[in-house]
């Protein structure tokens, strides 16, 4: 089994922090997101028992979790 890395450009939306997101897949269709620059914190249940979350969300230093995910970096 081999994993696929990609790793995206991630900036915060209230202060422009800058951090990158790695997204990881392997052939059986599992994902996994790793976040440079941000830390992560356990999602809402509410949002991630109704599927509208995964299990854990990037934080930025400023406390906020308006993160945007940019374009690929090669």
């Amino acid at each position: 089994m081999s994993w696929d890395e990609s790793r995206y450009k991630a900036t915060c939306g209230a202060c422009g922090h800058e951090g990158v997101q790695v997204r990881r897949s392997n052939d059986y269709g599992e994902s996994d997101d790793r976040w440079e620059g941000f830390e992560t914190v356990p999602a809402n249940e509410y949002e991630y028992y109704r599927k509208r979350s995964v299990a854990h969300v990037p934080v930025c230093h400023c406390k906020s979790n308006d993160i945007v995910i940019g374009a690929l970096i090669e």
